[in-house]
């Protein structure tokens, strides 16, 4: 395979994973207004003391969840940066190579 197949080949990779990632970051909103919704509706639902302590715990155990799927988020997010550098290495290394070779 010629390096500039594989170099194309890692950038469709890259771009792909970087779609998935905005899909990701888009599914999180759509899921975070979801989450308000959800607790304004049962707020409503549940008027009183009861649907107070209610609303609280279910209101923790969301943000528990939302703050775990956040990780997550940055996470996948850290090892496309670093996939990213690592692209940019390989390509400025592979230009002083072909530099050197022509000297």
């Amino acid at each position: 395979m010629q390096p500039r197949q594989r170099e194309g080949e890692k950038w469709a990779e890259q771009i792909k994973k970087e779609r998935q990632f905005e899909e990701l970051e888009h599914l999180f909103s759509k899921a975070k207004r979801a989450q308000e919704n959800v607790l304004h509706l049962f707020h409503e639902a549940w008027q009183g003391n009861r649907s107070q302590q209610r609303l609280g715990l279910v209101e923790d155990i969301m943000t528990e969840e939302w703050q775990q799927r956040k990780k997550q988020l940055y996470a996948m997010d850290e090892v496309l940066q670093e996939a990213r550098r690592a692209h940019r290495q390989e390509a400025f290394a592979a230009k002083g190579a072909g530099t050197d070779a022509t000297d």
